[in-house]
């Protein structure tokens, strides 16, 4: 029965007993039962999602509602295993660099996410890359090139600068030539994103040094708000002075996490009149984990990893969402949060849980999808985030959230 916006979770929470059937013997990895179900569900929806949802793949060329999502799908796979380069050449089927409008800076929404694929996909693939796709370093100028839109673009991942910066330390992981993206590129984009988050602060005269609005409102959650942004500066803290890291960011975030709810979820926004409800890594507890654990790596403080507990007590038990599956605002998502929690404590439980939300998704029960997807093979609302889960948890210690982890 569904009770404010989320199923009730009727699966049994983990035992070494209950999970028999799911996890290996030793806990840290998914049993070849489970491995052969969801090996079973993949073949099957990839079928459907090749035949009667292909045009729907095609959308547009974005990763979030189109193609580009499809590569990056083939594109991790293709790093995954680099002793099969088919992956790599069926990813380059699904991009088109040509005709890529340059009015958005971001990975899921904008330019950035296709050049970044591009250029990867070229920079492995080498001479045998496609005669369509440039040479890698041509792709890297073009993705550098989108810094004209800087200024002119929101702070937040799904259409701003985090969004870029993202690309950038994506395509720098993936290809280790030296200064690919040089670092006062990286420096460029940083400065940008503090000093709106700086301006912004005083403006209101928060408490917290820093600050960021999207649409007139202070976003909390991942895809529109703060902790998204916060994750990102995160994750490029290597091209950070010191002393921001220190008297900026970490105050911002001690900030942030001082707003979430005693249940341990977190409301949306400032003043947000839909209270403790949503629980999606869009906005609530679920985009929140992945900053907590970093913090907590890079602050070497407990504080922020009992935080992430709490938050995942609260996805466990209201994780469901009526939403239906997607990455964005559904179950899959919300099964990251606990992979996240799996690979920095190692506790089996973390992955047990991502194996039922995931199990929930792949079996698809009657009404237990309130809302059709508005892109129902699209990676971040339909079909295909599923399936991008399905082969990430077989990989449980080291997967990444998709356009979030880097």
């Amino acid at each position: 029965m569904a009770r404010k916006g989320a199923f009730e979770n009727n699966y049994d929470d983990y035992t070494v007993e209950v999970a028999t059937n799911i996890l290996n013997k030793t806990g840290d990895g998914i049993s070849e039962i489970f491995s052969l179900k969801l090996d079973k569900f993949k073949q099957l929806k990839f079928q459907l999602l090749k035949s009667k949802m292909q045009k729907d793949i095609f959308y547009d060329g974005t990763i979030y509602t189109g193609s580009a999502g499809m590569a990056l799908y083939y594109l991790m796979q293709g790093i995954r295993k680099p002793d099969n380069p088919e992956y790599l050449q069926t990813a380059a089927k699904y991009i088109d660099v040509q005709n890529l409008k340059g009015r958005r800076i971001s990975f899921l929404c904008g330019d950035a996410g296709p050049l970044a694929i591009a250029t990867i996909i070229a920079y492995k693939l080498g001479s045998t890359r496609p005669e369509t796709l440039p040479d890698y370093e041509t792709l890297a100028q073009r993705l550098q090139a989108l810094i004209s839109l800087l200024n002119d673009s929101p702070d937040e991942i799904l259409y701003g600068k985090s969004g870029y910066l993202y690309a950038l330390l994506f395509v720098s992981k993936h290809i280790p030539e030296e200064d690919i993206i040089p670092g006062s590129h990286f420096e460029m984009v940083i400065s940008s994103i503090m000093k709106s988050g700086k301006e912004f602060a005083a403006h209101r005269s928060s408490e917290s040094p820093l600050l960021w609005q999207w649409h007139d409102k202070v976003y909390f959650g991942a895809a529109h708000g703060m902790a998204g942004i916060l994750y990102i500066l995160l994750q490029a803290r290597a091209y950070i002075n010191i002393m921001d890291i220190k008297c900026l960011v970490k105050p911002t975030i001690n900030w942030l996490l001082s707003q979430r709810f005693t249940s341990g979820n977190f409301p949306s926004s400032v003043g947000s009149a839909s209270g403790d409800r949503l629980v999606q890594w869009c906005h609530g507890a679920p985009g929140f984990i992945a900053l907590c654990t970093l913090a907590a790596e890079v602050f070497e403080d407990d504080k922020y990893l009992k935080i992430a507990q709490h938050s995942c007590e609260v996805i466990w038990e209201r994780g469901l969402s009526t939403k239906g599956y997607s990455l964005c605002h559904g179950v899959s998502g919300n099964a990251y949060s606990f992979l996240q929690m799996y690979q920095i404590t190692k506790n089996p439980m973390y992955l047990y849980r991502a194996c039922c939300f995931l199990e929930w998704c792949a079996v698809e029960r009657q009404g237990t999808e309130l809302h059709r997807p508005d892109r129902p093979a699209s990676l971040f609302e339909g079909l295909l985030g599923r399936l991008y889960l399905a082969e990430d948890i077989k990989y449980a210690s080291d997967c990444k959230f998709p356009a979030f982890t880097v």
